[in-house]
């Protein structure tokens, strides 16, 4: 056999089987990563006069919580995302924390993240989907300082900021900008200089999160992605399997591009029993809103 032909054969061989190994490896991290990090949860089913009729459009509870060592924490962030591929589009709606709910099964009302005190995820899932009429198909829970970790990985983000302030060292200016991770960081923590409060902090958090899924979605470094399951999986809880990601990758990401931001619409109030709270104005008509303005 030509001496050429026998090196070819040589390297078409060794690359067979380092791609196979590299095959293997990957698909061993990706089904490590959901045994570590999926977690189903019991709700019941909602049924609803008014429920969509149609099973594309999906909604998504992300919640940011600060749990510590015997502590199990409150959610400091929460937001329900409405991906609807009919009308390719992506609404993100944050829910303010102090918001006055009911608890579902009992006659007493509390503050939004105190229902996670008392009934852990699948309380804080039903009392949204009470509070919002729609159906939480899926939760995703992180650990706050999993957030940190999660920007630190990936990376440079380049945000449109609306407000000039200075804080932890650095100092935003309005306008386009490009934010290291530290910066990033620091981005999100302010709220005591923003007019708008709280509302302001999440905004800004909405602004970094979706910076953080457009470049997550054009990522074409497989390994980076690798990395970012390592770093991720010991921070993040959610009812999603391996086969629900490529299903919502397949027929969603599209619809993700074009995301919209919005607070949850109300006004914070002192209640009778000495506690403030935020009391929101219409919460079921969120979504509906939106959908009879694709409708229209």
């Amino acid at each position: 056999m030509n001496k050429k032909w026998k090196v070819g054969i040589t390297v078409l061989v060794g690359l067979t089987v380092l791609s196979g190994g590299l095959l293997f490896f990957v698909f061993a991290k990706v089904g490590a990563f959901f045994d570590e990090t999926y977690e189903p949860i019991q709700v019941p089913d909602v049924k609803k006069e008014n429920e969509k009729t149609t099973d594309d459009t999906i909604h998504i509870l992300l919640m940011g919580v600060d749990e510590r060592p015997h502590d199990k924490g409150r959610p400091d962030v929460m937001m329900v995302v409405e991906i609807d591929p009919k009308s390719d589009s992506t609404k993100v709606v944050s829910l303010p924390r102090d918001t006055k709910v009911s608890i579902p099964g009992r006659d007493e009302s509390t503050k939004l993240n105190h229902t996670y005190t008392y009934g852990g995820t699948s309380l804080t899932v039903q009392t949204v989907q009470q509070l919002l009429d729609v159906k939480i198909d899926y939760y995703a829970k992180v650990n706050m300082n999993g957030f940190e970790e999660v920007i630190k990985e990936v990376g440079e983000l380049t945000i449109d900021n609306e407000l000039d302030f200075s804080f932890d060292g650095y100092h935003f200016a309005k306008g386009e900008l490009t934010l290291s991770p530290d910066e990033a960081l620091a981005y999100v923590r302010m709220r005591k200089q923003d007019p708008m409060g709280d509302e302001g902090r999440n905004e800004r958090q909405r602004k970094v999160i979706k910076a953080s899924v457009d470049k997550l979605l054009n990522q074409k470094d497989y390994g980076k992605i690798l990395e970012l399951l390592d770093t991720v999986s010991p921070y993040l809880q959610w009812n999603i399997q391996e086969k629900n990601l490529k299903e919502l990758y397949t027929n969603y990401s599209h619809a993700m591009k074009q995301m919209e931001s919005s607070e949850l619409p109300g006004e914070g109030k002192l209640a009778e029993d000495g506690l403030w709270y935020f009391i929101a104005e219409d919460p079921e008509e969120i979504f509906e809103d939106a959908e009879s303005e694709t409708n229209s």
